[in-house]
C-alpha cells in the first residue's frame, strides 16, 4: 500500500488546521494513496507509533476554522544522521509498519529541518518516500516564500488589537504610557502589522523590530518628548529586540528561561520597558503582551490566509504523486495573483527571512511599501458556526 502521512509542529497557527485539511481533500481524490494517517503530536507521535486513521467518515471539512492543531503539535528537534541512529530507525521502522510512502509535514524553520533530515536520511537508505514541508509561522520567516501562512492572519489580529487599544487610551485627557509587546525572536514582520491601523487614522508612536539595534537612553527621550506633547504614548515592540551588541534587552530581567531548543525563552520584554519608563521618567505606564492571543485568534482570521494555506496543501500533495521530494511548496505573489512553487528544502532550513530593512522609518517607524505588501494578505473575512453564542470549534483529535 501507499499511504500518506500527515504532521503538524511548533507553535499553531489560526490556519495551520487549512493545510491538513488542503491535503486530505486532494489525497482522498487520487487512488495512488491508499491510506491517510494524522501523526498525533508530530513527531512524537511518530516515534511513539501514535498515528490517526483519517478515513473518508471524517468531516474534515470543519476542521478549517478551528484554532491550534488538530492533529497535536511538538517542539522536537532530531540531530543529524547517522547521529542519534536509533531515532532514525525508530521512524523507518513506523513507516515501514503503516506502508507510509508519502509524508507532510507542517511548520517553520526548525520544522523544515526536521523534514529535511528525515528526507536526507530516507535517500541515504534508498527507502522510497516523498517528503514535502508546508510552511506555517506566524512569524514570517521563512525565507523562499513571499508569505508563510498563518502570518496574515496574526497580523490581522495585532492591526485590530492596536486599534481597539488605541481607542480606549485616548478616552483620558491625561492618559498613560501604553507598551505593547508583539511576538517576534529574529524578524519583525508581525511587530511591522501594528502600521497596518494607520491606513484608519491610527497610528503608533514608536515601533520597535529586532532588525534594528534598541537603545534605551534614546527609547526614553522619546517617550517623555511624545508625552509632553499629546500627554499618551502609544509603542509596540517585538519581544526580540536586541541592543547594538546584540543582546536581548530581555538581559535586564532576572529569570531567563530557556525553550525546548535552547533559545531564550521570550517574553516580558513590554514589563522591562514600562519598568524603565516609571524609574526613570515617572510617568503612568502599561505593559500589554499580547502572547499566544496572536496565533489562535480565529475570529478574525484572513480569509485569503485561510485560503492560501489549503491550497498549498493541496499543491504539496499533488506534487508528491509527481515524483518530488525534498523540497517545501513556496508561495508566490504576481500581479496580484497566488501561486505555487517547489524549493529544494535545503534553501529554507534554519535560515530566517528578516524584516527589509529599507521598510523601516529611522529606527522606530515602518514606511508605506510594508502596507502595500500585507494589505492584499489580510482581506477577506471568515464566517464561523455559533453554538450557544460562541464560535464553535473542533478539537484536537483523541485516539
Amino acid at each position: 500500500m501507499n499511504n500518506l502521512l500527515i504532521g503538524q509542529s511548533g507553535g499553531p497557527t489560526s490556519v495551520i488546521n487549512a493545510s491538513v485539511v488542503g491535503s486530505i481533500l486532494e489525497a482522498r481524490l487520487h487512488n495512488e494513496i491508499d491510506r491517510i494517517y494524522g501523526a498525533h503530536y508530530g513527531l512524537d507521535g511518530i516515534i511513539n507509533e501514535d498515528l490517526i486513521l483519517i478515513d473518508d467518515k471524517m468531516n474534515v471539512e470543519e476542521w478549517m476554522y478551528t484554532p491550534g492543531a488538530i492533529l497535536g503539535s511538538v517542539r522536537f528537534k532530531i540531530d543529524e544522521y547517522p547521529n542519534d541512529l536509533a531515532l532514525y530507525e525508530r521512524i523507518l521502522t513506523i513507516f515501514k509498519k503503516y506502508d507510509i510512502r508519502y509524508f507532510i509535514y507542517i511548520g517553520g524553520n526548525d520544522s523544515m529541518d526536521t523534514s529535511r533530515k528525515i528526507s536526507d536520511y530516507f535517500k541515504k537508505i534508498n527507502f522510497d518516500c516523498k517528503v514535502i514541508g508546508l510552511p506555517k509561522t506566524i512569524d514570517n520567516d521563512l525565507v523562499e516564500t513571499h508569505f508563510c501562512p498563518g502570518y496574515p492572519s496574526a497580523a490581522k489580529f495585532v492591526a485590530v488589537a492596536i486599534e481597539e487599544i488605541y481607542h480606549d487610551l485616548i478616552v483620558y485627557k491625561e492618559g498613560r504610557v501604553t507598551i505593547v509587546e508583539i511576538m517576534g525572536r529574529d524578524a519583525g514582520w508581525l511587530t511591522a502589522a501594528a502600521k497596518i491601523p494607520s491606513i484608519n487614522g491610527v497610528n503608533v508612536d514608536l515601533i520597535y523590530l529586532p532588525e534594528k539595534p534598541f537603545n534605551m537612553d534614546d527609547f526614553l527621550n522619546k517617550v517623555k518628548s511624545i508625552y509632553d506633547k499629546k500627554k499618551m504614548v502609544l509603542v509596540c515592540v517585538s519581544e526580540g529586540i536586541v541592543d547594538d551588541k546584540k543582546e536581548y534587552i530581555l538581559k535586564h530581567r532576572e529569570f531567563k528561561p530557556e525553550d525546548d531548543f535552547g533559545h531564550l525563552q521570550l517574553g516580558g520584554v513590554s514589563l522591562v520597558l514600562a519598568e524603565k519608563v516609571k524609574k526613570y521618567l515617572n510617568l503612568p505606564v502599561r505593559a500589554i503582551e499580547l502572547n499566544l492571543l496572536q496565533r489562535c485568534s480565529m475570529h478574525l482570521a484572513s480569509k485569503t490566509d485561510l485560503k492560501i494555506a489549503k491550497k498549498s496543501g493541496m499543491y504539496g500533495v499533488r506534487m508528491m504523486l509527481k515524483g518530488k521530494s525534498d523540497f517545501i511548496v513556496s508561495i508566490n505573489f504576481k500581479n496580484n495573483h497566488f501561486s505555487f512553487k517547489m524549493v529544494p528544502l535545503i534553501k529554507v532550513a534554519t535560515l530566517v527571512n528578516r524584516f527589509p530593512l529599507e521598510w523601516i522609518k529611522g529606527d522606530s517607524d515602518i514606511n508605506d511599501d510594508y502596507l502595500n505588501y500585507i494589505l492584499p494578505l489580510i482581506k477577506g473575512e471568515i464566517k464561523l458556526k455559533y453554538q450557544n453564542n460562541l464560535p464553535h470549534f473542533t478539537r484536537i483529535i483523541e485516539k
